[in-house]
């Protein structure tokens, strides 16, 4: 490739230096005709005259000087970068001509008294140069910047490594490593980690030497060489050898990249990193009219003394970038070129002084963007560090640059590069044409990948892939995201809006969002199978939460395999299993055709506001079973009460879900706490409603309802007979008043006492044998029965002939046991004209003969009450008014002859006095009963003010009438007139 063919920009800006103090002229010390070797490094300039001297300049172009070689020359000079030493090579004898190493160590200076331009530098060391007996010139070295390792490179061929402390005055070691024919032309040291690596260029080869192997060897990289001057090391310690036809770079490998520079090269500079200035020979111009205008501006036609000069080409080559950085001619020639201050220096022939500038980095962007050469600019952006915002505004250009030539391609390329930096929205209003729905799909995949998409983004990511209907790019995006970088719940919101409820279901399922999963497969898919299987592998507390929201639409179409589930989970044998793990389907293959392309709102969810949120759990505890059964269960099992509202279709499941929830619950035990009692007796309600709801089903015959209403009739008063649960019996009365359950509401009027109303409800029913068989089992119990039954048997002809017997039996037990007072039982059966007098004749017979001989009985009592009465009235008539004479001849405590002193008592008892001691007032025999008469008179005196009591007494028996007469017979009645 020749020149014309590479790019070629004016990156450098060609100034003339002038003297800081004297404004129009060249510093001194570049008007010089005898410099003519050049080094420059670390702030500074070294420039070497023929008599010897080396000057030193500044950035001020202040000048000091030394002489290296008195009488001599100076052939060579290298300022080393890491320490502050230059190293000159040159001819301290011009006769013999022996080349002799100087090391001068620039900060170590010695003051020259009375002289500020005049400086002595230390000198190291000194090394003479001689191979064999004949002296040759030194055509080029090397120097390690550890200065521990030089090489000299002879004009005959030959290069001799030096090796040791070259920075201390030190016995060195001097080995000839290469001795060939042609001269050497180039040499450079590659430091590497294990070795150091030299290469050797002359004019006819490339080679490499290893100075640190146990027996190192020359090894041919290349049979082609180069001329003096164009082999330089570049800051990768590559090898760059300018040849007229290109550009090549070498490392220890052999031949790397090359560039087709097709110009003849006098020499080599590296500048910077990249920057390779390219010195071409000088051509011969005969008249000045046909140079360029800048060759024109720079030349001086009054001191061109002829009608020919030279011009030089000097070139920048941008190694990284691959471009002509710079292209100039300078008129008369060229001296020398160093780099050094960030500029490349030109000192011209004619004595003046030239720098090129490097335009600043935005210039040159400027510059190629206006060329639109955006790669070259982005290539360049990174190389000078820019940061990352910076750069992706290149990327922003070149995308729209693309953009507007119809390369959508490519732009999206570019803008895919400005994700994070430049707002997405940007790209994708530009995208969102029909005709560009590809590329608006890969800038969106790119999004989320870098996890920096929103709901929008995913949003309008998958209708693109299913307004393309690109399935598989769809379960890519889907499935290959090992990390969440979408919005989980608007991509599964989108793609049941789109009909893929395969990839929802992946989604949900992948991310355990179990809410969504089920709304998919119950409400979209109508898997309903799936969902039982799924929420069964939740464990407790996931399936409680859900089954409370699905379980009636579950029940409504897998009835039995949803009440298996909820009985395991309320009897707390649901097995608290992981999570699966699903691999969708790929056979869904329907579009979303019919929604707009960016329609809808992404933020949208499938949830409300309230089923969106997590549900704390609502399992009512059941104390006990709490604290003592979920050690055994694992969990605390939820409420039944809860999930009954879903059988509201299926009373059937309901039933047998409460009985197999009741039975493992609480079969085994014996004892509840107040919650479990609670707990039961909701269930025991729950059960006894079903048991006697009538059968539904029209799947049923006439005969198989009957007999299901039988069995759980049956049911149902054996739950009523469970004394385990307290359960409300007046709730229970009403179920079976309302059911008409015969059975069942007997047993509740017996268990709670109430037979009036067992025989009442009998007799409304018109069920006389009933009545007859109440009468006899609950008649002992109540007497109050006995009045009703005879109004019941009397009260139509029908039931009275067939009750006679009954009527008879009933009234001869009434007469047994004196139930009732004769005119009741008249009462009862006259209330109809049913009853005849010859039904009651023998009955009424028995009782007035009874009731005769009653009150023949009272008579003689009360006549032996008025006797005994009148004898005691004499007697005590007899003692307050008649002497009583004793004649009793014992005493009647000792039964011995009674003699005096002695006490006789008006009772007819005689005592000796010593018989009864101190106590001579009270006859001992008689004192207990007097004392009874007494307590009984005082206790009388009491009650005769206790009115509650003798209500209480009249109230509780049977014969109230007997109450009020013994009252009177104790003369209570008299005490209690007295006290008033």
């Amino acid at each position: 490739m020749s020149i014309a063919q590479w790019r070629q920009f004016n990156f450098f800006d060609k100034q003339q230096a002038f003297d800081p103090v004297e404004k129009n002229k060249t510093p001194s010390l570049f008007q010089k005709q005898d410099i003519s070797v050049f080094a420059a490094g670390r702030g500074h300039v070294a420039v070497s005259d023929s008599t010897g001297n080396v000057y030193i300049a500044d950035r001020s172009f202040k000048t000091q000087m030394f002489t290296a070689y008195d009488g001599g020359r100076v052939t060579h000079l290298k300022q080393m970068k890491q320490k502050n030493i230059l190293v000159t090579i040159g001819e301290e004898d011009l006769v013999s001509g022996i080349p002799v190493v100087k090391f001068w160590d620039l900060d170590a200076l010695k003051p020259i008294e009375g002289s500020d331009d005049i400086i002595l530098p230390t000198l190291l060391r000194t090394i003479k140069i001689q191979h064999g007996g004949k002296t040759y010139p030194v055509s080029t070295l090397a120097v390690l910047e550890n200065l521990s390792q030089a090489a000299i490179g002879l004009a005959n061929g030959v290069v001799i490594l030096i090796r040791g402390d070259l920075s201390k005055d030190k016995t060195v070691k001097q080995k000839v490593i290469y001795e060939g024919e042609e001269p050497i032309t180039g040499l450079g040291f590659r430091e590497q980690t294990k070795s150091t690596i030299l290469f050797i260029v002359t004019t006819s080869n490339i080679m490499s030497y290893n100075t640190t192997a146990v027996k190192p060897s020359v090894t041919i990289l290349d049979e082609q060489g180069c001329g003096l001057g164009c082999a330089i090391m570049n800051d990768q310690q590559e090898m760059i050898v300018g040849r007229d036809e290109a550009i090549y770079l070498y490392d220890p490998t052999g031949r790397g990249p090359c560039f087709a520079y097709d110009t003849p090269k006098s020499s080599l500079t590296w500048f910077k990193s990249s920057y390779l200035v390219i010195i071409s020979p000088p051509v011969m111009t005969s008249t000045t009219s046909n140079l360029s205008s800048a060759a024109r501006s720079s030349f001086n036609s009054k001191r061109i003394s002829s009608s020919t000069s030279e011009l030089t080409k000097i070139a920048i080559f941008d190694t990284a970038n691959k471009f002509l950085a710079y292209t100039g001619t300078f008129l008369g020639g060229v001296r020398g070129v160093f780099c050094e201050w960030n500029s490349v220096w030109v000192i011209g022939m004619d004595g003046k002084l030239y720098h090129l500038d490097e335009k600043d980095t935005p210039t040159k962007l400027e510059i190629l963007f206006k060329l639109n050469l955006y790669v070259l600019a982005i290539n360049l952006a990174h190389m000078q560090k820019y940061d990352d915002t910076s750069i992706a505004e290149i990327f922003k250009k070149y995308g729209d640059h693309l953009y507007s030539k119809g390369d959508y391609d490519g732009a999206m390329e570019q803008y895919i590069r400005t994700i994070g930096q430049l707002e997405p929205s940007y790209v994708i209003r530009k995208f969102l044409d029909a005709q560009r729905i590809y590329n608006l799909t890969n800038y969106l995949q790119e999004l989320h990948s870098k996890g920096l998409a929103n709901a929008d983004h995913t949003t309008l990511l998958l209708n693109c892939y299913t307004k393309l209907k690109d399935v598989s790019r769809l379960d890519q995006f889907i499935k290959a995201d090992t990390d969440l970088n979408f919005d989980l719940e608007t991509a599964i919101s989108v793609c049941r809006q789109a009909g893929y409820f395969e990839h929802a279901v992946y989604l949900a399922e992948k991310f355990q969002e179990h809410d969504l999963y089920l709304d998919i497969v119950i409400e979209d898919m109508k898997n309903y199978d799936t969902a039982v299987t799924y929420i069964r592998k939740l464990g407790p507390y996931e399936a409680d939460r859900n089954l409370h929201k699905y379980s009636k639409t579950l029940l409504s179409h897998l009835p039995d395999q949803t009440t298996q589930l909820l009985i395991e989970l309320c009897s707390g044998t649901l097995p608290p299993v992981g999570v699966m793990s699903p691999t969708p389907s790929m056979s869904n293959t329907k579009a979303l055709s019919n929604l707009p392309f960016s329609g809808g709102d992404s933020s949208s969810s499938i949830f409300s506001d309230n089923s969106g949120q997590m549900m704390a759990p609502t399992s009512v505890s059941l104390g006990k079973l709490v604290q003592t059964k979920n050690l055994k269960l694992g969990y605390t099992p939820p409420s039944p009460r809860k999930f009954m509202p879903a059988f509201v279709d299926r009373p059937d499941c309901l039933c047998t879900f409460l009985e197999q929830v009741f039975e493992k619950l609480w079969n085994l035990e014996s004892v509840w706490s107040p919650q479990e009692q609670e707990e039961r007796k909701a269930i025991w309600n729950t059960l006894l409603e079903l048991y006697l709801m009538d059968p539904t089903g029209d799947e049923l015959t006439d005969r198989q309802k009957q007999k299901r209403q039988r069995a759980f009739r049956q049911k149902a008063l054996t739950l009523l007979q469970d004394d385990s649960v307290h359960y409300d019996t007046n709730q229970a009365l009403v179920l079976c008043q309302l059911k008409e359950f015969d059975e069942g509401i007997v047993y509740l009027y017996e268990k709670t006492g109430m037979y009036t109303d067992i025989l009442r409800y009998w007799m409304e029913k018109g069920q006389t044998d009933r009545v007859i068989e109440g009468v006899r089992k609950y008649g002992p119990k109540d007497a109050s029965l006995y009045p009703m039954v005879l109004s019941y048997f009397s009260s139509t002809p029908e039931v009275m002939t067939k009750s006679t017997s009954e009527l008879l039996s009933v009234l001869k037990h009434i007469d047994e046991k004196d139930l009732l007072p004769p005119i009741q039982v008249v009462q009862a059966l006259s209330r109809s004209n049913v009853a005849t007098i010859g039904l009651l004749k023998g009955y009424i017979g028995k009782k007035i003969q009874h009731e005769h001989e009653e009150l023949k009985q009272n008579e003689e009592l009360i006549e032996s009450y008025r006797e005994e009465t009148d004898k005691r009235r004499k007697e005590i008539e007899e003692l307050q008014t008649s002497a009583r004479i004793f004649q009793v001849q014992k005493c009647s405590a000792c039964e011995g002859t009674l003699d005096l002193p002695a006490v006789h008592f008006l009772c007819r008892h005689s005592y000796h006095q010593r018989c009864l001691g101190d106590n001579d007032r009270e006859c001992p025999q008689c004192a207990i009963q007097h004392r009874m008469i007494t307590e009984i008179r005082r206790a009388q005196e009491a009650n005769a003010d206790r009115h509650d009591l003798f209500f209480d007494q009249l109230d509780n028996d049977e014969d109230g009438f007997a109450i009020i007469a013994d009252y009177f017979s104790k003369n209570t009645m008299a005490f209690a007139k007295l006290i008033d």
